[in-house]
């Protein structure tokens, strides 16, 4: 009997029957791990589940979000606190200053000083403090004398190494704390007055409300201060400057000599600039 061959398509379909068969009969593979059912999330519990490897906000990251904002609101808050308080407050302080300059009528023309005819008034006017326990804050009696008069306040500043040249207003302790003069150097109630033994004391700001006294620093041991009272004129050389605390308030003491004493802040409001000078002589202030 002849044997038929077979065409390419019986061989080919005959090893795929073979394959199939051999699949079927043979035994199933162990699985290593049972397959993980699929599961229907909503998009933030995917977004979680997406992101849990990863550095993710807190409420640390909420509060510091809200006390960055609330720093920023206090900020600006102070800022606009000392633009108002500060730079306006001079610049309108400098309109009125100006305007009432322009309205008020022109002064006389000033008489040429004449020269001291007594012999005392070549000589510094003195007088002595009263006796006290805390002779920086009572007030001192003035010796009576025809060529001294009895109010001796200070009423202007003049310092030429720092082109300072400001009028002097008296200030007292309101509430425990010493006040400071608004646009002008304050003189401390109850300090020695001008010629007195005994310390006579200045203070002022440094940095808003005219700051008269922000050029303080720039003074040195040997510059000249010119202090006006009563018609004379007071002339005092700069010994030292020091910072002290604020609640160091012996600089305000007497020491027994008559000088004056100029006080501002410093160091960013944590301390006092302390300028101290010696009197050197008077006569009569210049236009009296």
């Amino acid at each position: 009997m002849a044997v038929v061959p077979r065409s390419r398509r019986e061989t080919t379909n005959d090893s795929s029957f073979d394959l199939l068969q051999a699949l079927i009969e043979a035994p199933p593979a162990p699985r290593v791990s049972r397959p993980v059912p699929v599961e229907l999330r909503s998009l933030p519990a995917q977004r979680d589940h997406a992101l849990r490897g990863f550095l993710r906000r807190s409420w640390v990251d909420g509060v510091l979000k809200h006390a960055e904002r609330a720093l920023i609101f206090v900020a600006l808050v102070v800022f606009c606190a000392w633009l108002t308080d500060g730079p306006l407050r001079d610049w309108l302080y400098t309109q009125d200053v100006v305007r009432a300059a322009a309205s008020a009528p022109p002064a006389a023309t000033p008489q040429p000083a004449q020269a001291p005819t007594e012999p005392i008034a070549l000589v510094l006017p003195y007088s002595l403090p009263q006796e006290s326990s805390d002779d920086a804050f009572v007030p001192r009696s003035v010796v009576s004398s025809p060529a001294l008069p009895e109010a001796r306040e200070p009423t202007r500043l003049v310092a030429p190494a720092i082109a300072l040249d400001t009028p002097v207003t008296q200030v007292f302790v309101a509430d425990g704390i010493w006040q400071v003069a608004d646009y002008a150097a304050g003189y401390l109630h109850a300090t020695a007055l001008p010629g007195d033994q005994g310390n006579t004391v200045l203070a002022g700001h440094a940095g808003l409300r005219g700051a008269v006294f922000r050029d303080l620093p720039q003074l040195t041991a040997g510059d000249e201060l010119f202090l006006d009272s009563a018609g004379w004129r007071f002339r005092y050389r700069v010994r030292e400057l020091k910072s002290v605390w604020p609640n160091q308030v012996e600089v305000l003491n007497s020491r027994g000599s008559a000088e004056l004493t100029l006080i501002t802040c410093t160091n960013w409001d944590t301390q006092r600039l302390v300028v101290v000078a010696d009197l050197l002589d008077s006569k009569p202030s210049p236009g009296e």
